[in-house]
């Protein structure tokens, strides 16, 4: 039975809170965080979003017994999105509730259409919750891990030998970066593989700025981690990987339609594979949605194993 909160405050966290939220957080995580580790972490996201709020919520003895994020992308005008968390000794008290209202009417008052919420999918209790608020599935985002210590690169040698058949070579951003045009029209190209994502399919057109901010002025992708696969002046395909506490991480992985039935998503992965093994990770982490099926198909090829993911539910707002 849930009781009424008597007193509460929910305000922007502020750097003195970061290591009693981290720790309410790490009750939800697949990976536990250290404060700065979560810092680190949390900078991409907070980079790509075009707006983020990092809420807690206070007990009447100015305890932090909750936390939420709220953010919105460019592409999905409208659309808040929010994750709740609440210490597991606080539950039942009405505090996620509590958050859940904060987020409902802040997104009203900007306009918003439809509140998105994530829970763990190994948290039957949370997707209750969620159920009883009016939120109903929408897609399950679960995250894959590739053990780069044991990886076999010969075992795709066919896929890369077509490839190379095909005309088709891998460059980077290092090495085409150095004309500033490319940057335009990397920005371009991502924009138009992100939107053939299963996610952002019918969505407005990701913004040049915050393209820019992902593949240029974020601290964790490097240049030569930017790959792309061209053939003379053509572009066909891209991946994007960055540098997080736990792993490297494949942000963005796409090819242009027409050129997807050689092989070319799984030969990219492989190269950029061949570059983070010689940057010394051991491991190497993607986000996957359940209703991608071609992508699931490549990383399963490559030997990713699904790890514990998020049940994505929405609601509109009133």
């Amino acid at each position: 039975m849930t009781t009424q909160p008597t007193s509460y405050t929910i305000r922007d966290a502020h750097p003195g809170d970061l290591a009693a939220y981290v720790t309410i957080l790490n009750t939800d995580e697949t990976y536990l965080y250290t404060p700065q580790a979560f810092v680190e972490a949390e900078r991409f996201p907070r980079q790509i979003a075009s707006s983020f709020q990092r809420l807690v919520l206070e007990d009447a003895e100015g305890r932090v017994q909750g936390t939420a994020v709220l953010f919105t992308n460019a592409m999905r005008p409208g659309v808040f999105m929010m994750r709740p968390v609440v210490a597991p000794d606080a539950r039942r008290r009405g505090y996620g509730e509590a958050l859940f209202k904060h987020a409902y009417e802040t997104a009203l008052a900007q306009s918003g259409r439809t509140l998105e919420v994530s829970v763990r999918d190994v948290n039957p209790e949370g997707r209750a919750w969620a159920q009883r608020r009016g939120f109903t599935l929408h897609f399950h985002r679960f995250e894959s891990t590739l053990d780069l210590t044991t990886f076999d690169e010969a075992a795709h040698a066919d896929v890369t030998q077509r490839v190379a058949d095909a005309g088709i070579t891998f460059e980077d951003m290092r090495t085409l970066g150095s004309d500033e045009a490319n940057w335009s029209r990397l920005y371009d190209f991502n924009a138009d593989r992100t939107q053939e994502t299963p996610d952002y399919r019918g969505m407005l057109r990701l913004p040049v700025e915050q393209s820019r901010g992902m593949l240029r002025e974020a601290p964790e992708v490097r240049p030569e981690w930017i790959v792309l696969a061209t053939r003379g002046e053509e572009w066909l395909g891209f991946s994007v990987m960055a540098s997080l506490p736990h792993g490297a991480y494949n942000a963005m992985a796409g090819v242009a339609p027409e050129d997807r039935a050689m092989g070319l998503a799984r030969a990219l992965k492989v190269d950029v594979i061949r570059r983070v093994r010689a940057a010394g990770f051991s491991r190497m982490i993607t986000n996957n949605l359940s209703i991608n099926a071609p992508m699931l198909a490549v990383n399963r090829r490559l030997g990713f194993e699904a790890q514990p993911g998020t049940w994505v539910m929405q609601r509109t707002l009133a």
